[in-house]
């Protein structure tokens, strides 16, 4: 016993931990830092250079329609020119189509260029300086088109104009025709100019940012991956330190289960009774048994036929192979499971055993064997079952004789309100009635202040023997015995809902008109009644519908409020003899009395639903 407290206590001693933790979190940190920065720089790299392809292509159509435009201004030159030369109707024809053409491709350019035009591919984002030019050429542009517009209307009219007559707008042409062109000469250099300007900008602020990412790889390399590197070399080197110290425990640690089973193998050779764990079998580390102890034989009642491996035998025992392989597991990994197993033996009689497999570690740090190391506590759990099954009896007897006193009490409660009920009746009422006619038979009254106190002890009168009648029929309602629970809710709901400001009503879904037995019906009455008289007393209920359905084997009874409701585990908390809770109890005890099934559900602002279904049969 000494030297298995030694290996616990020596098995239970905490794992070397390294002294300094590398400082993982801040490397994660840094890494993070470098990687957003290199990525900032490459978004930030590729967004300029989308920005910088999308104006250079903006950038080339402008070039080229600007060099487009002082091609077109030379065609309108020419063609007007020609128009005034020729005289021959074919020509002109031809050369008017031709200066009509390039006359409107000419002007729609020409805006596009200094206010944009999708259809020509332009955004006409021009500077301050192109912005200039244009102004300065606008007038010849201007005069240009209005003569070319004017040789265009005089030969649509008279394609056979006379050329005095074409003279003054081809001279307005030809005469704005040199200013327009170095005007657009002045502004294609201009677009080309900035154009350059774009691209030696972009050159300069790819360089930055090339300086940047360099930076971030220069800081990761300093800051990160050198210190990084010396961290990890120091963890290895630690590692190596705790393997060293791992394999000396573990020598250790073998030493003793050596010590250990030659103690228990000391013990065995000397027969002396150990009421303690002793070593039951030894098996290899798949489970294997090679050594079975004399206990363990008599305890199974092995014969011959002995188990081969004690997790296939545990298997055969009903327990679960994952279950097992968890353990063997565990086992292989140096170890000791702990637990109790209940088998059967030979003969077939169940015996319980507290269990330890306690691997046994070799030189090479690898499990050589496992020891069983166990104990017999069949009488110990024997003993606890027959405990266990004397307790359940008595508090099952103790159950069934509180129920037994709730029915008397229930039975006896339901008779003294028979007795209460037919004794106002009989006795109060017909006293009462006599008296009403008594004062019915009173008719010369002198003055008239008798005759008003006569009428008011008539009414009086009237509303008491209302009351005792009202008390009469809620203490035992005699329709109950006469024509059932379905008639009997049906009135009673029309009571309450004339008697008080409560709304209650009654609805019968499946047609049920059978009749149960007596005091299942009652039960049921009373079970309604109560909670009808907590939705008016507790539950600040408007509406409570009683509503009865049946199938072939259960009659079900819900009673439903639209109240404030309650929290059902606070009550059940507080107990349901509590001042707040003891209808609900005998609403149950009703319910149990008639082998019914009472389900109450409850919350707060949400009402209150009572349910019962009570077997028919």
């Amino acid at each position: 016993m000494l030297l298995l407290t030694l290996l616990r206590n020596y098995l239970s001693m905490e794992n070397l931990n390294l002294s300094e933790k590398p400082k993982y979190e801040k490397l994660v940190r840094y890494y993070l830092i470098a990687l957003c920065a290199i990525a900032t720089s490459i978004i930030v790299s590729q967004i300029l250079v989308q920005k910088f392809i999308s104006e250079q292509k903006n950038d080339s159509r402008v070039v080229n329609l600007s060099g487009r435009q002082r091609m077109l201004s030379q065609r309108i030159s020419k063609c007007v020119l020609l128009l005034g030369d020729s005289l021959n109707t074919s020509k002109r024809s031809e050369y008017l189509e031709e200066l009509e053409i390039s006359l409107q491709e000419w002007k729609e350019t020409h805006q596009g260029l200094i206010y944009s035009n999708e259809s020509l591919g332009i955004n006409g984002k021009n500077s301050r300086v192109i912005q200039e030019l244009f102004t300065e050429i606008e007038s010849d542009h201007s005069q240009m088109v209005l003569a070319a517009q004017n040789v265009l209307d005089k030969l649509g009219k008279n394609i056979q104009l006379p050329t005095d007559s074409l003279r003054n707008d081809i001279n307005q042409v030809i005469n704005h025709e040199e200013a327009f062109l170095k005007g657009m000469d002045k502004i294609v250099f201009q677009y080309d100019n900035e154009a350059k300007d774009k691209v030696t900008n972009l050159s300069s602020i790819e360089i930055f940012l090339l300086i940047i990412s360099l930076g971030v790889i220069v800081f990761e390399i300093f800051f990160i991956f050198i210190p990084s590197a010396k961290t990890i070399r120091k963890t290895f080197k630690k590692l190596l330190q705790s393997e060293q110290k791992a394999k000396k425990m573990t020598l250790e640690i073998s030493s003793l289960y050596s010590s250990l089973e030659q103690a228990y193998q000391d013990l065995l050779e000397v027969d002396v009774a150990v009421e303690d764990y002793t070593v039951f079998a030894k098996s290899m580390p798949n489970g294997d048994l090679y050594y079975f102890s004399d206990k363990f034989s008599k305890l199974m009642e092995f014969d011959e036929e002995r188990p081969k491996n004690i997790f296939v035998w545990l298997q055969e025992q009903g327990y679960d192979s994952e279950y097992l392989q968890n353990i063997q597991k565990m086992t292989l990994s140096g170890k000791t499971w702990s637990g109790d197993i209940k088998v059967v033996n030979t003969m077939g009689d169940f015996v319980w055993i507290k269990m330890n497999i306690t691997p046994t570690m070799g030189d090479s740090s690898e499990v050589e064997a496992l020891m069983v190391i166990a104990t017999d506590e069949t009488e110990k759990k024997e003993a606890e079952a027959i405990s266990q099954e004397i307790n359940r009896e008595r508090i099952e007897q103790k159950v069934k004789e509180q129920q037994f006193r709730s029915a008397l009490i229930l039975e006896g409660q339901e008779e003294e309100r028979k007795r209460i009920s037919r004794d106002m009746h009989d006795g109060i009422g017909q006293l009462l009635s006599a008296m009403k006619f008594n004062l019915e038979g009173i008719h010369s009254v002198s003055s008239d202040f008798e005759r008003e106190k006569l009428k008011t002890s008539k009414d009086l009168l009237k509303n008491v023997i209302k009351e005792v009648r009202r008390i009469s029929f809620n203490l035992t309602p005699s329709a109950l015995s006469d024509y059932g629970i379905v008639p009997v809710l049906n009135k009673f709901c029309r009571e309450i809902t004339k008697l008080s400001d409560l709304q209650v009503t009654f609805e019968n879904q499946t047609g049920f008109l059978s009749r149960l037995e007596g005091k299942i019906e009652n039960n049921l009455y009373r079970i309604c009644q109560e909670a009808v008289n907590n939705a008016i007393k507790y539950a600040e209920a408007n509406e409570v519908k009683i509503t009865l359905s049946h199938n072939s084997q259960y009659l079900n009874v819900d009673i439903v409020d639209d109240g404030k409701g309650f929290d059902m585990n606070k009550l059940e908390e507080k107990g349901h003899f509590s001042a707040s809770g003891h209808g609900l109890f005998n609403i149950r005890e009703r319910a149990n009395f008639i082998n019914g099934q009472c389900t109450i559900t409850s919350e707060k602002g949400k009402g209150t639903k009572i349910s019962i279904h009570v077997p028919i049969e």
